[in-house]
């Protein structure tokens, strides 16, 4: 499925790197979904995000791969000494920069109006959970992409700003 398919395409981009030494280091973060029969079904690897909108209130569902998150997980660094640190960037997962990749993959039931943000670390880094979540509920769905990324780049992006939006508009078990 989606889990396999990901560690092909890590294989594949490691393969390429020792192929050509102007590609060594070379990896990606992902963060994939695809819907089938009323359920959405996940992967993902790196500091990519994926958000789930429902109801009014917005949920983080997939978990960030840095080191970072993993430092305020085990409890030794708060949200705001992460927001200061230099290893901010660091991450723990990718796609293609070791032969093979562990990546997480879940499945979660959709309702009618749920609304999934897909986005990079380049956005993420720059607007808070809170903000998103009043985003969302203030400002049209197929607009929110583009105001997300102007608003990252006006506050610094200094990384790529990737923002997707999906809506299950319809009744979700069709």
């Amino acid at each position: 499925g989606m889990k396999a398919a990901a560690r092909d395409g890590g294989r594949e981009i490691f393969d390429a790197e020792l192929q050509d030494t102007a590609l060594r280091g070379m990896g990606t973060t992902l963060t994939a979904m695809l819907y089938d029969s009323g359920r959405m079904y996940v992967v993902h690897a790196g500091d990519s995000r994926l958000y789930l909108f429902r109801d009014g209130t917005l949920r983080q569902v997939t978990e960030d791969h840095s080191w970072i998150a993993e430092q305020i997980r085990a409890g030794n660094l708060t949200e705001e000494e992460a927001k200061e640190s230099k290893y901010r960037h660091v991450i723990t997962r990718s796609v293609g920069f070791e032969r093979e990749v562990d990546v997480d993959g879940l499945g979660l039931a959709v309702e009618p109006g749920d609304c999934f943000l897909l986005c990079s670390d380049g956005m993420s880094n720059h607007v808070e959970n809170a903000e998103l979540e009043r985003i969302l509920s203030t400002t049209w769905y197929r607009r929110a992409p583009q105001y997300l990324i102007d608003l990252a780049n006006s506050r610094g992006g200094d990384d790529n700003v990737t923002v997707v939006v999906v809506c299950v508009a319809n009744d979700a078990s069709t």
